[in-house]
């Protein structure tokens, strides 16, 4: 920083703000998590995140709007889980599609976690409407994974077309092995174990046959062999 120049003055107004929202957010995640949408109270909200009620209505609207706050923070949070599990894979050495197993490995863990299984499979289609909460999980889970899809295509690792139709149907795969492990009452690591090994199956299935790093030639004979 140059002499004579100082820094520009906080907005207090601007960090009291963003400190409220946050504030009523983990609240939320807390509460709606652990109690339901219906269960939960405005003043519950308010009590638990220190603020005024007043101060919720004019950030968030209602409760609806700070719920539907918190069901795409959950859903851009996953997101986030599974970037890192991607990274750490890739800087540990591992190659592409074991580094996209790894990110979906983490998808499934964490959808075993009680506060976000609430929130995203009971209430979040119930309150904000199935449309809504597809446009959500779209605005995060979508995007990222037709990312993924276009890094696996241009490594041959899937077959071209569609991508975003493949990345849909990746989405549903996860979500809808979310939603069954949640119908075991037994023995949660055996389920998860079980159901990690059908997804990577399933998702086996998409690959193309070739691997990039693998090329074909003919025989005289015709019969196709791989070097």
């Amino acid at each position: 920083m140059q002499a004579g120049k100082s820094r520009p003055p906080v907005d207090g107004r601007k960090a009291n703000a963003i400190a409220t929202q946050a504030a009523l957010r983990a609240a939320g995640r807390r509460l709606f998590g652990q109690q339901g949408y219906d269960a939960t109270s405005l003043g519950a909200l308010c009590a638990a995140a220190n603020v005024t009620t007043g101060a919720l209505y004019h950030h968030f609207g209602d409760k609806k709007g700070l719920f539907a706050a918190v069901a795409e923070e959950l859903d851009a949070g996953l997101v986030q889980l599974t970037a890192q599990a991607r990274a750490h894979a890739v800087a540990a050495g591992a190659d592409t599609w074991t580094a996209f197993l790894a990110a979906v490995d983490v998808f499934l863990q964490a959808g075993l976690n009680p506060e976000g299984r609430r929130i995203g499979l009971i209430d979040a289609p119930a309150v904000l409407g199935t449309q809504a909460w597809l446009e959500i999980r779209e605005r995060h889970g979508l995007g990222a994974t037709v990312q993924n899809v276009r890094l696996l295509q241009a490594q041959k690792l899937l077959p071209a077309g569609d991508v975003r139709l493949q990345a849909r149907m990746i989405l549903g795969l996860l979500y809808g092995a979310v939603e069954a492990l949640g119908q075991q009452a037994t023995d949660v690591s055996a389920a998860l174990a079980e159901t990690r090994g059908l997804v990577h199956a399933m998702l086996e299935g998409m690959r193309t046959s070739v691997p990039v790093n693998v090329s074909a030639s003919v025989r005289s004979d015709g019969v196709q062999r791989t070097l």
